[in-house]
């Protein structure tokens, strides 16, 4: 997939995630704080970009498996959606997320 990195304070909606389909951040709004980079200069082997994000509710995965809420937690380029400023829907309103690319397993 070819595309413009993101930035920060762009605003995303997560559409992917470790967790795929269990993962309790998908379809949550999250704000781009920056762009992550491992110990060797380079992006992730597997996952590639990885950003780091902040968002109400948004949560990370334990080392035991569980999730618990911080606020904040890294995600694959892939696994956020780029909403442009002015396609932002008003608080409160829900839609349904479609990412065909997860799996059902």
């Amino acid at each position: 997939m070819s595309r413009q990195p993101l930035n920060p304070k762009d605003i995303c909606r997560v559409v992917g995630g470790q967790g795929q389909r269990k993962s309790p951040n998908l379809g949550k709004t999250v704000t781009v704080v920056r762009r992550m980079i491992g110990n060797h200069g380079d992006d992730h082997s597997v996952y590639g970009p990885i950003y780091r994000c902040e968002g109400p509710g948004i949560m990370q995965l334990g080392d035991a498996g569980n999730y618990v809420e911080m606020g904040w937690a890294d995600f694959a380029a892939d696994w956020l959606l780029k909403i442009e400023p002015d396609a932002l829907l008003p608080e409160g309103t829900t839609t349904e997320i479609e990412a065909p690319h997860l799996t059902t397993a």
